[in-house]
């Protein structure tokens, strides 16, 4: 099942706390990135066909493919914080701090023991960058991304040396030609590009990118492309006193119709319903 993350921040970073149930619940995966750090309690966390016992001090790490579920102990309920986080935040500063996350469920070790120092320094930052979110003061932002990006280093650096260089180079160079796929798209997303355009960019056959693409970002090429428009249309909706079809048509939408089914597939309201929410002058 296919879980749809909406980000509560001007930058695209969630951090909550969850109790996962006491009974199984269905698997799920989500195109955002995430780090669970358990503060209390036992249970267990499954990911495909792999289980893991959950005590307190642990912290397991899920990228934007793998099927997953936490479930408590009936006695001693678990309690997790967890870092929610769009990948464009590692992308823009370094690809490699996504190498980590860049693995085959089957021969990925997901789970960073508790009383290690890797999983006290983890714990740490995410307890940090939960405490800022919430808060809001100012500066929050920054130091939250400044931390998350911290948090990327440590993981790095531990998945870095269970690696052999053939496998780093292999990854390695997945990052960079993803990284090439999605710039190339960001800067033309407000056109009617296809994937026939990215595959061309890259060399590529039109098979060959569909598959890369959805195995790095956990979304359809269509669905990505849609995401960033979206985001500029509510950008737009919040900062502009434009009509709704000019900045339909400057988000890249090449329809009226096709704008509506899918802002309201994404928000859940319309889009004049969203300026009124949000009002004219907010800035993100």
């Amino acid at each position: 099942m296919k879980q749809k993350i909406a980000y509560d921040n001007p930058i695209p970073i969630n951090a909550f706390q969850w109790t996962p149930k006491t009974y199984p619940e269905p698997l799920h995966f989500h195109t955002s990135l995430e780090i669970g750090y358990c503060r209390e309690g036992r249970g267990q966390f499954i990911f495909e066909s792999k289980l893991y016992e959950v005590r307190k001090g642990d912290v397991f790490i899920v990228n934007n493919t793998e099927l997953h579920i936490a479930q408590s102990d009936a006695r001693d309920p678990s309690r997790y914080i967890f870092i929610n986080f769009d990948p464009s935040l590692f992308l823009e500063e370094d690809e490699k701090l996504l190498l980590p996350f860049a693995y085959r469920s089957e021969r990925f070790e997901n789970h960073i023991a508790a009383g290690t120092l890797l999983a006290q320094q983890v714990g740490v930052l995410i307890q940090q960058i939960f405490e800022e979110l919430n808060a809001k003061a100012e500066g929050y932002l920054t130091v939250s991304r400044c931390k998350l990006l911290e948090l990327g280093v440590l993981l790095l650096r531990h998945y870095r040396s269970g690696l052999s260089s053939e496998q780093w180079l292999k990854m390695s160079a997945s990052q960079r030609e993803i990284k090439e796929m999605l710039l190339f798209v960001k800067e033309r997303f407000l056109d009617p590009i296809q994937l026939t355009d990215v595959a061309a960019h890259v060399g590529w056959s039109t098979a060959r990118t569909s598959r890369f693409f959805k195995e790095h970002t956990g979304s359809s090429f269509v669905n990505y492309v849609t995401g960033l428009r979206i985001s500029e249309a509510k950008k737009q909706l919040v900062t502009s006193l434009d009509s709704v079809a000019d900045i339909s048509f400057s988000s890249g939408f090449q329809s009226l119709a096709s704008f509506y089914r899918a802002f309201h597939a994404d928000t859940g309201i319309s889009p004049q319903e969203y300026r009124k929410q949000f009002g004219v002058k907010q800035l993100f």
